[in-house]
């Protein structure tokens, strides 16, 4: 679901707190600035809504903590990544830094514990991909990739791929 303003795009799968939003927002912003505010819920939202055209104008707020999935989205290119519920007045702040292209981050400062390599094999396991799509994709050896699962199991502290999958998705 799409709410418009004069410059201010809410994008939300959930209309009526998209309405109350714009609404709240409208009034601590008499000028909205030229800005999508993506609200990721369900997770995974924003990948499915921010387009590499959009991307950097847009403005993401999750829920979801994992390391890696906040790289991602942050990868993007977005103007804008919070984490968590914001009050107004700081949701308000930061997309007035925003307009002014001002790139923001506000995100735990938890650092994941894998490599480069690892969290690219999160992130395919993540998509749903086996262990043979993961090597075909990355272009390595089908033991390599048990290999690299396996220390990533160990690292995030989870049971094997829907743990990892959970891991990345976050709450669901």
């Amino acid at each position: 679901m799409l709410v418009r303003n004069a410059h201010l795009q809410v994008i939300s799968t959930q209309p009526l707190l998209a309405r109350l939003l714009e609404d709240a927002l409208h009034a601590r912003l008499p000028d909205f600035p030229a800005i999508s505010l993506v609200l990721d819920w369900p997770v995974g939202f924003a990948f499915q809504t921010v387009m590499p055209e959009s991307a950097a104008s847009s403005f993401v707020l999750t829920q979801n903590p994992c390391p890696e999935y906040l790289d991602d989205l942050w990868n993007l290119g977005l103007l804008g990544l919070a984490y968590r519920s914001r009050t107004l007045e700081e949701l308000a702040e930061l997309l007035r830094r925003a307009e002014v292209q001002e790139r923001v981050r506000l995100t735990p400062a938890d650092c994941s514990p894998l490599t480069r390599a690892e969290g690219d094999l999160l992130r395919l396991v993540a998509r749903g991909l086996a262990n043979k799509e993961i090597a075909r994709e990355l272009g390595i050896a089908n033991q390599t990739v048990q290999n690299g699962l396996t220390r990533v199991f160990q690292k995030l502290g989870v049971k094997g791929r829907t743990g990892a999958m959970l891991h990345y998705w976050g709450p669901l």
